[in-house]
């Protein structure tokens, strides 16, 4: 089976691609922006508290991948159910990630603790 594509649909998907690198740039950019500003002392990022710009920085990596999966494995563009059962999953997947860093961490307290 052949798939042929009329030039306006080629000429509005590789629109759409440089779109998308254009955004996930700009949005890698800041992240390394600020990293970069937060390590150097730039306009004092050192006294904002770590967390804050961990958090941030989280915030914005979790849209990129967001974006990534949507426009470039074309999740955006399936049925709401397919969608559902790609991503629910994936959030099930960070959740537990975070809850063993989480219960390590207290194990680690408690090692130290205890000796």
């Amino acid at each position: 089976m052949s798939h042929h594509l009329s030039d306006e649909q080629y000429k509005s998907q590789k629109r759409a691609v440089w779109r998308a690198t254009l955004i996930l740039g700009v949005v890698t950019l800041v992240e390394i922006g600020l990293a970069l500003m937060h390590y150097n002392d730039v306009f004092g990022m050192h006294s904002l508290p770590k967390s804050i710009l961990s958090s941030f920085m989280i915030i914005l990596s979790l849209l990129k991948a967001y974006f990534i999966v949507g426009e470039f494995m074309h999740i955006r563009y399936e049925m709401r159910a397919l969608t559902l059962t790609i991503l629910v999953p994936l959030i099930f997947l960070v959740y537990g990630v975070i809850m063993f860093m989480w219960e390590g961490s207290a194990w680690l307290a408690l090692r130290k603790l205890w000796g």
